[in-house]
């Protein structure tokens, strides 16, 4: 489904690029709600994925709380600042999650720490975020303004130039090592990747992205390392630990969802629902994005990858 999305929005930009250049903002907003159930069950992870006791389940949660409610506040208070470690997280968190997503889909049971892979993960993530805001500084220009009050949101050009140029470097290498592996599907993907973030309009191309890739496969991974969907997925019966995931989603979900509702009413547009919000985006995606990598590095602990040598360019 992944692919068939990216694919379909790179079609229209193709053949229609006035589609996405004045309506790429609903595929924007459509793709942040689409988005929103994959973090909605971070709670599952400590809980039943790493298996953690009450006492520090009740610490973990401290910790998300705190830390949201800082991220928050940096962001209300610094925006600039904020903004970058903000996109360099994201790109960290995307890159990452792509690398273990291929790595669990190729059948590798170890488990790596996925920034042993920092080319892979930069592709990737830089595909899929610093593309379509660092290629056209103009076109982005706008929504950092909105985003940073008080700036003209145009980046110097050797910060957007240089961005682009390194971003492409690290698809060329990853793409290059996925078929020298005959790992054709990784290939096309990076490829995929790229070739959205650098030809279809950037609200359009991180919309479609995040909702119907980067969320999906999250909440792939959610899915298959929930021990009580074990013998269901063994059995192929992939209904019950679809429910279950939807069950632990489904509140944090929905409060999430009236939220933005009444904020989306009282902004008059996106432009102001952005504005209004991200702040607010970010404080979640901060303590979302650590409970990942903790994620990550229990799981390579667990296998002993963190001992190990660094791998290869995935």
């Amino acid at each position: 489904m992944s692919l068939a999305v990216l694919a379909a929005v790179l079609l229209v930009q193709l053949v229609a690029p006035q589609v996405w250049n004045q309506h790429g903002w609903v595929v924007l907003v459509a793709g942040l709600l689409i988005g929103l159930p994959h973090g909605a069950v971070d709670h599952l992870v400590p809980a039943h994925l790493l298996r953690e006791s009450a006492p520090r389940l009740l610490l973990v949660i401290a910790g998300y709380a705190a830390t949201a409610v800082a991220a928050w506040a940096v962001f209300r208070s610094v925006p600039a600042i904020a903004l970058g470690v903000f996109v360099a997280l994201s790109v960290l968190h995307f890159g990452t999650g792509e690398v273990v997503f291929d790595d669990e889909r190729a059948g590798s049971r170890l488990h790596r720490f996925p920034l042993r892979d920092p080319v892979a993960v930069l592709a990737t993530g830089g595909a899929a975020l610093l593309l379509p805001v660092l290629r056209e500084p103009a076109t982005s220009a706008p929504l950092i303004a909105l985003l940073v009050p008080g700036s003209s949101g145009l980046l110097p050009s050797w910060l957007s130039t240089g961005g682009v140029v390194l971003v492409l470097a690290a698809v060329a290498v990853t793409l290059v090592h996925r078929l020298r592996r005959r790992r054709w599907l990784a290939a096309g993907e990076v490829a995929l990747l790229a070739a959205v973030g650098l030809l279809v309009a950037p609200l359009a191309a991180f919309g479609a992205y995040f909702g119907a890739w980067h969320a999906l496969r999250h909440i792939a991974r959610m899915v298959a390392e929930d021990p009580g969907n074990a013998a269901d997925l063994a059995a192929g019966r992939l209904a019950r630990p679809v429910a279950r995931f939807a069950v632990g989603a489904a509140v944090p979900t929905v409060a999430s969802l009236a939220a933005l509702a009444g904020s989306w009413a009282l902004a008059g547009g996106w432009r102001g629902f952005v504005t209004a919000n991200l702040a607010l985006l970010a404080g979640l995606t901060v303590p979302h994005v650590l409970v990942v990598v903790w994620w990550d590095r229990r799981r390579a602990a667990a296998a002993g990858d963190l001992t190990a040598r660094p791998g290869k360019v995935g």
